[in-house]
C-alpha cells in the first residue's frame, strides 16, 4: 500500500477509535460489541461504517447486552450508539 493511501486511512481509524473510549466501557459491553462486529462481518466494533448500518451488529449486541450485562451497560451502549452513529440509526 502506498504511503499516500495509508495516511488518510490511519487518520480515519484514529478518529473512529477516538469515539470509543474503551477505558470507560465495561468488559461486558466490550465483549458484546466485539461479538456483534464478528457476527456482522465488521473489522471491529470501531468500524462505524459497518456497525452503524448493519442490523446483524445491532441485533447481536442487543441480545448479548440483555443476556449478559447490567442496565448501566445497556444505557451506555444506547448513548454511545447515538453519539457515534447519530440519532437516526
Amino acid at each position: 500500500m502506498k504511503l499516500s493511501m495509508l495516511l488518510p486511512l490511519t487518520a480515519l481509524l484514529s478518529f473512529a477509535a477516538a469515539d470509543f473510549p474503551d477505558e470507560d466501557l465495561s468488559q461486558c459491553l466490550i465483549k458484546c460489541l466485539s461479538m456483534g462486529a464478528g457476527v456482522a462481518g465488521c473489522s471491529s466494533y470501531v468500524d462505524t461504517a459497518c456497525t452503524c448500518h448493519t442490523e446483524a451488529f445491532k441485533d447481536t449486541v442487543g441480545t448479548c447486552l440483555k443476556k449478559s450485562c447490567i442496565q448501566e451497560d445497556i444505557d451506555t451502549a444506547a448513548q454511545l450508539h447515538k453519539r457515534v452513529c447519530g440519532a437516526d440509526q
